[in-house]
C-alpha cells in the first residue's frame, strides 16, 4: 500500500468518528453564520456587541474552537435575526438545504444579483456563473 493509500485509508476511518462528525457540524453552523453575518452587513465586533461578548469570543467560535451548546447557537442566530435548524438523517443520506426568501431561493436571488452586476458592467454575451 502506498503512502497515500495509506492516508485516504486513515482518513476513511477517521471520517466515521463522533469526533469528526462533530468538527464538520461546528463548521458548518460557523459557515451559515459567517454567511448571515455578511447577508446583514453585520461585522464580528457588532455581533459580539449584540451578543454582549468580546469579538474574541465571537472569533473562537466561528474558528470552530468552541464547544457550543444549542443554547449559545440559537443566541447567536437570534442576534442575526436569524433561526436554527437542526435535521438529523442516515448516513447514507446526502440532504440539501435551500434558503428561500420571500418565496425565493437563495440560488437565484444569488443569480439575480450576478446578472444585474454584469449587465451594469455592461457584460453583454458573456457567461455568467450561476449557483446550482
Amino acid at each position: 500500500m502506498s503512502k497515500l493509500q495509506e492516508q485516504m485509508a486513515w482518513l476513511a476511518e477517521v471520517e466515521k468518528t463522533p469526533e469528526y462528525a462533530a468538527e464538520h457540524v461546528k463548521m458548518d453552523f460557523a459557515v451559515g453564520v459567517e454567511r448571515r453575518m455578511e447577508q446583514a452587513g453585520v461585522t464580528r465586533a457588532e455581533l459580539a456587541r449584540r451578543l454582549g461578548t468580546s469579538a474574541a469570543a465571537v472569533t473562537v467560535a466561528l474558528r470552530g474552537d468552541a464547544n457550543l451548546t444549542i443554547d449559545r447557537m440559537v443566541r447567536m442566530a437570534h442576534a442575526l435575526d436569524a433561526t436554527v435548524h437542526v435535521h438529523l438523517a442516515a448516513k447514507t443520506c446526502r440532504v440539501k438545504w435551500y434558503e428561500v426568501h420571500d418565496g425565493v431561493r437563495q440560488e437565484q436571488i444569488a443569480n439575480a444579483q450576478t446578472w444585474a452586476k454584469v449587465q451594469k458592467e455592461g457584460g453583454h454575451g458573456q457567461a455568467i456563473p450561476l449557483a446550482a
